[in-house]
């Protein structure tokens, strides 16, 4: 594959990607469930943590990249794969900045983050 080829190529899967995690801001968290009617998890719960304290939550995430001074994690939920964005704060730590939700597989229609949040990460206890 020539050079031009292979940036066309890594270009498009860029942008498809970009498409599943696009979204506007994070909107109030609502009351949705898991089946056992406990909320894992609501948008509050993880706005403005650092780091140590977003993996204590979440564990490790599934992907992790630098976004200029940025930082992008993805995690593997049961309703979808949740993006979390972290920027640095006034003193420097990386604070979760941005959430959304994509789909687990390609093509699925884009999930509501609240809910995908209530139902937890694939790993979650209880």
């Amino acid at each position: 594959m020539t050079r031009s080829g292979f940036f066309g190529a890594f270009c498009a899967a860029l942008a498809l990607a970009a498409c599943s995690t696009a979204g506007g801001p994070a909107g109030p968290a609502t009351t949705a469930s898991k089946p056992s009617g406990k909320v894992y998890l609501r948008q509050e719960d993880l706005q403005g943590k650092d780091i140590p304290a977003l993996d204590d939550m979440l564990g490790a995430p599934s992907l992790t990249r630098a976004e200029g001074a940025g930082e992008f994690r993805r995690y593997a939920f049961s309703a979808c794969t949740l993006i979390v964005i972290l920027y640095p704060d006034d003193k420097g730590a990386a604070r979760v900045q941005k959430l959304d939700a994509a789909a687990r597989v390609s093509g699925e229609a884009k999930p509501d983050l609240d809910q995908c949040l209530a139902r937890g990460p694939m790993t979650a206890k209880g």
